[in-house]
């Protein structure tokens, strides 16, 4: 059982200092109307918080087009004031958000150093949510999409790979929604499930296919179960990407039908691309799109409403 972080012998020093760096950096993380009608959306995660999308001969680079922006251009439409903060970090995974122990990729400027677990991404938003306790605010946090990515080498699947990753996933993605209690119980909290970029072999390979079936059935039962499991244990919401992704529709490898879980990995992301661009697995802007869309629609009934 966590213990609570304002009694936690040791922690309280940390979490005040935390909370005054939270205060004193606010102003530079995407703050766009930190009024006191403002809905403060604090948004963590890897780098489908920020947008990446992939250069044309390869690499990424961060955009505008995150879902969390998504999200905060879709509540404004909605007539609420918002406070956005993007935490997020290219490259994380479900360890380093706690740990602060792999760098952004791309490169970005955090507000947090991310360079051990008290300078992490888990342990500034901590402060920032202890440093604006009584604001109107949400959470968004996506993870695991690298944990996974891992999995994909040289065009092929690592087999037994996918078990591994949703296993670290469920163990970290527990210690970081509980943290993320311990310091605010009743913030709405919305935890995207993920699609599986893994599908987008499924043209070019077809003798893969029912090894790409079989981890499919993995990726869906451990990783995204686990994140059900996690979301549901600590009262948070999920998002659910995977269902609007068509994720859990049929995959037959013998039949000659493009999968719908196939032909929506390639339509939203950058899976199923041509020379001279490489298979990427971010989402394309209207992957984006369709993720703040799913967002809001899942959170906006648990926003407290402007006074």
């Amino acid at each position: 059982m966590p213990h609570d972080l304002p009694s936690a012998p040791g922690r309280r020093p940390r979490l005040r200092l935390l909370a005054v760096l939270a205060v004193v950096l606010l102003a530079g993380c995407g703050a766009d109307d930190d009024g006191p009608d403002a809905v403060q959306v604090l948004s963590l995660g890897d780098s489908l918080a920020v947008g990446v999308q992939p250069k044309l001969l390869g690499g990424g680079q961060e955009t505008h087009q995150g879902y969390p922006r998504r999200f905060a251009a879709a509540l404004r439409d909605e007539g609420r004031k918002v406070h956005l903060v993007e935490l997020g970090c290219g490259g994380a995974t479900s360890s380093s958000v706690l740990t602060g122990a792999r760098q952004c990729a791309p490169k970005r400027d955090t507000p947090y150093r991310n360079e051990d677990p008290t300078t992490s991404q888990a342990a500034w938003a901590e402060g920032l949510l202890s440093s604006t306790k009584g604001k109107r605010r949400v959470v968004l946090l996506d993870i695991g999409g690298n944990d996974v990515g891992s999995c994909f080498s040289a065009g092929r699947v690592l087999p037994g790979c996918i078990a591994r990753a949703g296993a670290a996933l469920r163990t970290n993605l527990d210690d970081l929604l509980g943290r993320l209690r311990e310091v605010d119980r009743t913030v709405p909290i919305g935890v995207l499930n993920l699609y599986d970029p893994l599908l987008g072999l499924w043209d070019d390979q077809p003798a893969s296919r029912p090894l790409l079936a079989r981890e499919h059935r993995t990726f869906l039962l451990r990783v995204n179960g686990a994140i059900a499991k996690a979301a549901r244990r600590h009262h948070a919401t999920l998002v659910d990407l995977a269902g609007a992704m068509d994720q859990t529709a049929p995959l037959d490898p013998g039949s000659d039908v493009r999968p719908r879980a196939v032909a929506a990995v390639c339509r939203y992301t950058w899976m199923c691309v041509s020379a001279p661009r490489t298979p990427d697995i971010h989402l394309r802007a209207d992957g984006y799109e369709l993720a703040g869309r799913e967002a809001l629609s899942a959170l906006l009934p648990r926003i407290p409403a402007t006074r």
